[in-house]
């Protein structure tokens, strides 16, 4: 079952997401800690369940739960806040809101109630726990997707353990796909080389899909360093590349997410990148 997290805190969703990803059947899509964010990460990622507080860093929950149901979200929509009066409770349950919890006392209510939730699901989602037999992509050699997901998780735990941030960066091949074969093959191979050469020993080079790769800086000193290194990354795949003598040139896409100030989780870094990559925000 894919639960999205509407949270300003990080600490508080690092602690959710902890708990929800050791349920059988849950895993988090995606975190956002704003109204307007989060109003248009769940319609890109359309999950199962939406946890909320109703206070936000920007805009407040009480509004974007009713803004929510008036785009049709037919999701559940669940909302865990200090604001444990009746008048928030009425409020939210008339806006749309299928549960109310108090962050205080009824967490374990909450997560009993959403087990029970995704038990009635035909199409829950339940995790492939074989290991995976390929962690490499077979055309550019870099970590397929599979492997990206394992090695984001490993560090962002190294990094919460060592109070470091990281960068999460998606980078599309806008119009990669639509070439003849082996001009795109050829053309992956030059993107995944250049993606590796500006990038250290240390980071994570990934290509996630045909026409779409995503680098993961381990160790960022500052914000302002991870916007300018998209801006390097976007200059670099800018450049034509030459296959069999002819130059090809794409449209560069790129989207980034900074762990922990945007999200803590695996998928919520790489949804928020992807997402701006794709121009969903």
């Amino acid at each position: 079952m894919n639960i999205f997290l509407v949270e300003d805190t990080a600490s508080i969703r690092r602690l959710l997401v902890r708990r929800l990803e050791s349920m059988p059947g849950m895993r988090v899509v995606g975190e956002a800690g704003g109204e307007r964010q989060a109003f248009a990460l769940i319609q890109w990622t359309q999950p199962d369940v939406v946890l909320m507080d109703l206070s936000l860093a920007t805009g407040s929950g009480l509004s974007l739960l009713a803004e929510l149901r008036r785009a049709g979200y037919g999701g559940r929509i669940a909302v865990l806040t200090a604001q444990d009066v009746d008048a928030y409770r009425r409020a939210c349950l008339n806006a749309g809101a299928d549960a109310f919890y108090d962050k205080a006392s009824g967490l374990e209510t909450l997560f009993d109630d959403l087990a029970g939730y995704a038990a009635t699901r035909p199409t829950a989602f339940v995790p492939d726990d074989r290991p995976a037999v390929q962690l490499r992509d077979g055309l550019t050699g870099l970590f397929n997707e599979a492997a990206l997901h394992e090695r984001l998780d490993q560090v962002s735990r190294c990094a919460t353990r060592d109070g470091v941030d990281l960068a999460v960066y998606v980078v599309r091949l806008a119009g990669l796909a639509q070439l003849p074969d082996d001009i795109a093959a050829a053309l992956a191979r030059q993107a995944a080389l250049r993606l590796k050469e500006a990038s250290t020993d240390a980071d994570i080079v990934a290509r996630s899909s045909v026409d779409q790769f995503a680098v993961v800086q381990t160790r960022l000193d500052q914000a302002d360093q991870a916007a300018a290194h998209a801006r390097s990354l976007v200059a670099l795949m800018s450049e034509p590349f030459r296959i069999q003598g002819r130059d090809y040139s794409l449209g560069i896409e790129i989207g980034m997410a900074l762990f922990p100030a945007d999200a803590v989780s695996p998928r919520g870094l790489l949804t928020l990148a992807e997402a701006t990559a794709f121009g969903a925000l």
